[in-house]
């Protein structure tokens, strides 16, 4: 969800008296970008993620210690529909974090918020694509280790 004026990083509730600042979108290019990005990615604009336009969602991983969980979109399953969301609330990095996913084979990561093109003060920690195999993991018949930065979220989906 994202609320207006939330992408110039406006620090004021919304208002018609209270013009834009649109000298802002220069200042903060990284998360008008970020932004594009997951708009992008939520209208399916490359046609990877056509999960994220669907109703159907699992969240299939909860980790109250950690503070991570993760959860699957889908519309028909498959390649290019299938999508799955971590979300890392914790100020701590996993280099190799294990958990459920619906199919086999290789994992896009399609957006990293730590990214530090999204922000140069960012971590920009290296969420890499990942293999799925056989063995089932949160109810999912299929695992993988993701990475992830701290604070941070990444979408991951499958070409074929």
């Amino acid at each position: 969800m994202i609320f207006q004026g939330q992408e110039l990083l406006e620090n004021e509730w919304f208002c018609d008296k209270d013009p834009i600042m649109w000298s802002k979108k220069f200042k903060y290019s990284g998360i008008v970008q970020m932004y594009r990005d997951l708009i992008a990615l939520r209208k399916n604009m490359y046609g990877i993620t056509s999960g994220l336009k669907a109703q159907n969602i699992n969240v299939h991983h909860i980790n109250n210690d950690d503070k991570l969980i993760a959860f699957h979109r889908w519309e028909h399953g498959g390649a290019k529909d299938d999508v799955i969301v971590i979300a890392n609330f914790a100020n701590r990095v996993h280099h190799s974090y294990n958990l459920g996913f619906p199919r086999e084979g290789l994992w896009k990561v399609r957006f990293n918020s730590d990214w530090n093109g999204y922000d140069p003060y960012i971590g920009n920690f290296h969420s890499y694509d990942t293999n799925a195999y056989h063995g089932s993991k949160d109810g999912m018949n299929f695992n993988g280790n993701i990475g992830i930065g701290a604070y941070s979220l990444i979408i991951l989906s499958q070409d074929c």
